[in-house]
């Protein structure tokens, strides 16, 4: 595999990654697939006729697609790409054969050693087999391979394994094997879509190379009524099923590995589900953990801001008798994450989740918009949208996006999340029998989320069940002893109509002032 040295640039086929300075830069797929095929061909002009063929085989597209793409490419390279690649007129375009330094396998590993990319995981998307008998209908099957690779590059801590090196394993029936050692992936995703008339049927497995297990499997059926918009759904089907799954195996490498082998990376895969426990105890370890990963890496956007997060999480389930202090430090590593990585979307989320607990609700938008632009299959960042929307009093808005966030992650451990949120936002649009049922399922799904008690117990009594809701206020009282109708009010972030109707709930419910 190859990697290419120009201008100031690295570009790694092997995993897919065009960087400056030990940076990645963002190129879309098809311009970094274009950009590819010119570095392979440097020094020879190469006519759009051809660039079209070997970046959109079998795919009838329009010359403002590859004017598109090398506009996307000269942003990229920035000044230096005005000495790299030269247009020449009516006949392609060419670039400077003296510029670019072609590395082995082995002079390319040397020159990336020490980057500290090793352990990150990795994948290759496998060309898709077509089923359907007709060869003509490859170019769906491709087309939806180069929507998954695009949609995984958007997840900054995964190396994706870039098109034009995983399609060299097209039609091969041993590919599978092959690619895992070749490509030096940990995981591969592979596929097939069978079209019959008008119905589409696609099947993806994400396989662990190393041991040839199955992680996760599915299949998923659509019309060709659109076909882009099918590429598109069933795209963020598989990769918001996929990123989880990625994630868990990775949690489970990282427990398999000795003590004395953890690192900063280690650190933070064990401290991931931790994070999100309803555990004081849990949380309280998980600090320690990311706070041994910062020791190790002071600037490991990921570990300060699953750390932040924590912090967060003990003001919200009145974990900590400082509440103050404790939002102040979820604030400041929050901002400090995105400062280091502001192109990564749980950083940003994160961030974002910091900004909403505060009320600071147009900064918390700019956070979160970002993360779901950068990455539109972050189940995270549209759960932590839809939250926004609860705390902005937009019911409706808030549904949708926790709607969102189940079709992208429909067995996300952070499920009930979504049910209460929806819950809640009944709540505000004073609809409480709806609102009844999405607390009492999201509760029914997670147990443990005792903070959502004080969501039901008003709820019951505006939908005119008060015998339950003191049931329920005397289940919460447990949980938390001494709580207050002005701890709970102090802390939403509602408008004063909101908070008089919280109040009077929690009031009839049984709860002291």
């Amino acid at each position: 595999m190859t990697t290419f040295e120009f201008s100031g640039h690295r570009l790694d086929l092997r995993k897919g990654r065009l960087q400056r300075g030990g940076h990645d830069v963002d190129l879309r797929a098809k311009s970094l697939s274009l950009l590819t095929y010119l570095l392979e061909n440097a020094g020879r002009v190469v006519g759009k006729d051809e660039l079209v063929d070997a970046v959109w085989p079998n795919i009838a597209v329009s010359d403002d697609s590859l004017t598109q793409c090398m506009k996307d490419i000269r942003k990229a390279l920035g000044a230096e790409a005005d000495g790299l690649i030269r247009t020449v007129l009516r006949r392609g375009y060419v670039i400077d054969e003296e510029r670019v330094r072609r590395l082995g396998d082995r002079e390319a590993s040397a020159a990336g050693a020490g980057e500290g990319a090793g352990d990150a995981p990795s994948i290759a998307v496998l060309p898709f087999e077509n089923l359907s008998g007709d060869p003509a209908q490859d170019y769906f099957a491709d087309g939806m391979v180069d929507e998954i690779i695009t949609a995984l590059s958007r997840m900054r801590w995964l190396f994706v394994i870039a098109r034009n090196s995983s399609f060299a394993y097209k039609g091969q029936a041993d590919g599978l094997k092959r690619a895992g050692a070749e490509l030096g992936v940990r995981y591969v995703l592979t596929g097939s879509v069978r079209k019959a008339g008008d119905q589409i049927r696609l099947t993806g497995q994400l396989i662990d190379s190393a041991s040839g297990k199955t992680i996760w499997a599915n299949r998923y059926d659509g019309t060709m009524a659109d076909v882009f918009d099918l590429q598109d759904r069933l795209a963020e089907s598989v990769v918001g099923a996929i990123q989880p799954s990625i994630l868990s195996a990775e949690i489970e490498r990282s427990r398999r590995k000795r003590p004395e082998s953890l690192a900063a990376y280690d650190y933070v895969l064990r401290a991931f589900p931790l994070t999100w426990s309803l555990e004081r105890a849990q949380n309280e370890e998980a600090g320690a953990l990311l706070e041994r990963a910062i020791a190790i890496e002071p600037d490991y956007p990921l570990a300060l801001s699953l750390l932040a997060w924590c912090h967060l999480q003990r003001v919200s389930y009145y974990w900590t008798e400082t509440p103050a202090a404790s939002w102040e430090e979820g604030l400041r590593l929050a901002q400090k994450g995105a400062a280091l990585s502001g192109d990564d979307p749980m950083v940003l989320a994160v961030l974002g989740a910091a900004h909403s607990f505060a009320g600071d609700f147009d900064v918390a938008d700019m956070h979160l918009t970002r993360a779901r632009t950068l990455d539109p299959n972050s189940a995270w960042a549209w759960l932590r949208s839809a939250w926004l929307d609860v705390y902005r009093e937009r019911p409706e808005a808030a549904i949708e996006k926790f709607e969102h966030f189940e079709r992208l992650s429909p067995r996300d451990p952070m499920g009930y999340m979504a049910e209460i949120g929806i819950g809640v936002a009944h709540f505000i649009a004073a609809r409480y029998e709806e609102a009844v049922v999405m607390t009492q399922r999201g509760l029914s799904r997670q147990p443990g989320a005792t903070w959502a008690l004080r969501w039901l117990a008003m709820t019951l009594v505006h939908a005119g069940r008060k015998d339950e809701a003191r049931r329920v206020c005397g289940r919460l009282l447990e949980a938390y002893p001494g709580m207050t109708i002005a701890k709970i009010c102090d802390q939403l972030p509602f408008e004063a109509g909101t908070l008089e109707r919280i109040a009077a709930g929690l009031r009839e419910a049984g709860l002291p002032d």
